[in-house]
């Protein structure tokens, strides 16, 4: 039997982006309003498996929309993950596949990396969401991949929101890679990965973080495995029939973010 859970204020906040805040860049009605009231009481921040964009963007996105941001590290992705794994293991020939915008950041944060070796110099492929590549570009990714360099992925969520229908991830390359070449990631560093939260983390404890997302298998997923609190937004992906199958629950469970009652949280706790 489960541990009944003691409940304790939230002392942070961590929003997904893309099918809770907004979709296709829209936000939801009282999406950004909702945030601004919550930011006056805890810390927010935001976390998104997305890397078709770079922090950069997202950042200029979220102000622009008139989110609230406190400080470089509100906003959490997969790609500072995989950066700071390259350095842990000093690796250098880094091919990587992903958007140019992306890629250019990415070298940004470190221009010793070559993010153009040949075959045979290269150490790592990494996958970003990359969704304006070219047959030649996921060639090279094959070719190197099927040659057993080492393999990396920022995500492995098989679809992204998309206004027009959830169109093919990074999830969605790995089963044709798969198929294929009979190759799997050695590492996946978005969600449900809890390192995703380790900034948070460093503030307070798991159960005081309270994680708003749309989807079972990345967000709430996360919040199972790094044991913090759970509201569902059903405004995104997960409908109520999916959530009827779960055998465990989330905490809260709200049509949109603007419906959930974050006043108790704070007051009462979860």
């Amino acid at each position: 039997m489960e541990k009944k859970r003691v409940a304790k204020p939230i002392r942070a906040v961590v929003f997904d982006l893309d099918g809770t805040l907004y979709l296709s860049g829209k936000p939801f009605v009282g999406a950004v309003e909702t945030v601004c009231r919550v930011a006056e009481h805890v810390p927010v921040y935001y976390l998104s498996n997305n890397t078709s964009k770079s922090p950069v963007f997202y950042k200029n996105r979220l102000l622009k929309m008139g989110l609230p941001l406190q400080g470089d590290s509100a906003i959490i992705s997969a790609l500072t993950l995989a950066l700071q794994k390259i350095h842990q293991e000093k690796i250098k020939n880094v091919f990587f596949f992903g958007n140019p915008e992306v890629t250019e950041w990415f070298a940004a944060q470190d221009p010793s990396l070559n993010l153009r070796p040949s075959i045979k110099e290269t150490e790592l492929v990494l996958v970003a969401y990359h969704n304006s590549f070219d047959y030649k570009e996921l060639c090279e990714v094959s070719w190197r991949i099927q040659r057993g360099v080492r393999f990396w992925v920022t995500h492995s969520d098989l679809v992204c929101p998309d206004a027009m229908g959830p169109v093919p991830d990074i999830g969605s390359f790995l089963s044709m890679f798969e198929t294929a070449y009979h190759v799997r990631p050695e590492f996946s560093f978005g969600k449900p990965n809890p390192d995703m939260l380790a900034p948070v983390l460093n503030h307070c404890a798991a159960e005081e973080i309270l994680l708003v997302g749309d989807r079972l298998y990345t967000d709430f997923e996360l919040a199972i495995r790094s044991g913090c609190r759970f509201a569902l937004a059903l405004c995104g992906e997960t409908s109520r029939s999916d959530l009827a199958r779960q055998a465990r629950q989330p905490d809260i469970v709200a049509e949109t973010v603007a419906d959930i009652d974050f006043d108790s949280c704070f007051q009462k706790g979860i």
